[in-house]
């Protein structure tokens, strides 16, 4: 990952963190860019967490990243979810989580 990359991706978190106080539970990259398998074309995976998701906050989280997108022309492709919904991938150990466990990089987490 280079420096530039992380900048951005700290100043997602640092924003997701001003927008949701107290219900922001994790952010964490994953995916070919963390990896450094990545192409030209790779985008960048990025998890987000929030407690009581609701539509309004997905919208939030979204105009968030797509503005990062548009100043440093970064492509990221984020997934969404709420604590109640990540819990349950974690308790099942899915695919997912294991994905996210072994290569995810933390930006945030708010029960470390």
């Amino acid at each position: 990952m280079f420096i530039g990359e992380k900048e951005s991706l700290n100043k997602i978190t640092e924003a997701l963190r001003r927008l949701f106080p107290d219900r922001l539970a994790m952010v964490i990259a994953f995916g070919s860019r963390v990896r450094g398998d990545f192409d030209g074309k790779s985008d960048f995976d990025l998890l987000v967490v929030i407690n009581d998701l609701t539509l309004e906050d997905e919208i939030a989280v979204m105009k968030v990243i797509s503005g990062e997108e548009e100043i440093t022309g970064i492509p990221f492709a984020p997934v969404i979810k709420s604590l109640a919904s990540f819990e349950k991938e974690k308790s099942f150990k899915t695919g997912f989580y294991r994905n996210i466990k072994k290569e995810g990089m933390k930006f945030y987490d708010a029960y470390r």
